[in-house]
């Protein structure tokens, strides 16, 4: 019987059964069917980020001022929802 951390490289022979890995078990994860019920939460939380971001580019041009702040924030909802219409699109 050999060991299989003396094999060579490309000697399959000596490896056992290949077991799953973390990544191969994230991946069959990811590609799970979604159903309604996530597809929709993750619909209002993505509505969510980009009122709460909209609320706080506002804030931050009225009450500080920071109008480098204030199109950060305007910056990451404009962001939010251009990803929520890729999404919606690549489904």
């Amino acid at each position: 019987m050999t060991d299989p951390d003396l094999s060579e490289p490309g000697d399959s022979a000596a490896r056992g059964p290949r077991t799953k890995t973390l990544l191969d078990v994230s991946r069959e994860r990811r590609y799970q069917p979604r159903g309604e019920a996530s597809s929709l939460g993750n619909n209002l939380l993505r509505v969510a980020v980009v009122f709460l971001c909209s609320i706080n580019a506002v804030m931050w041009e009225v009450y500080t001022e920071a109008p480098f702040m204030a199109a950060l924030w305007g910056i990451i909802a404009i962001g939010f929802v251009i990803w929520m219409i890729y999404d919606a699109r690549h489904r």
